[in-house]
């Protein structure tokens, strides 16, 4: 098992060529956990890759409105926000605030946390395993 953040869901969204062996662990996972706020920077994070001005990455409506289809069908469960808030604080020094909330999931749940973001590999003092993809 598994915690998530939306770095890497966004990720397995896109179907990123060379992503295999990321499809193929998260799919060996019956499923994954996140804070509830993992829908909220999912679905910002869809329609950032829909309105930039980015030619390289820049969505279909078509594209934005299946890889939010393909979200909804993942394996998720979500845990309230409201219990890990005190670990947020305490991770004031190291995190964000939205990061230190799948941070205080992992910490809380004994598990590691799967993220396409390696500034949390570089953030000292974390109370949970992170592992980073790529590795």
């Amino acid at each position: 098992m598994v915690v998530v953040d939306a770095s890497i869901v966004v990720r397995l969204l896109q179907n990123r060529r060379g992503d295999g062996p990321l499809r193929d662990r998260l799919r060996r996972e019956r499923f994954v956990h996140a804070p509830t706020l993992i829908d909220a920077e999912v679905a910002s994070a869809i329609r950032g890759l829909l309105i930039t001005s980015k030619l390289t990455i820049r969505i279909t409506l078509e594209r934005a409105e299946q890889m939010l289809a393909d979200y909804a069908d993942l394996p998720i469960v979500r845990h309230p926000m409201q219990p890990l808030q005190a670990h947020v604080v305490a991770l004031r020094n190291n995190l964000t605030g939205y990061d230190a909330f799948y941070v205080a999931l992992a910490a809380t749940l004994s598990l590691p946390l799967l993220t396409d973001d390696a500034k949390f590999a570089r953030a000292p003092g974390l109370p949970a395993a992170i592992e980073t993809w790529p590795a």
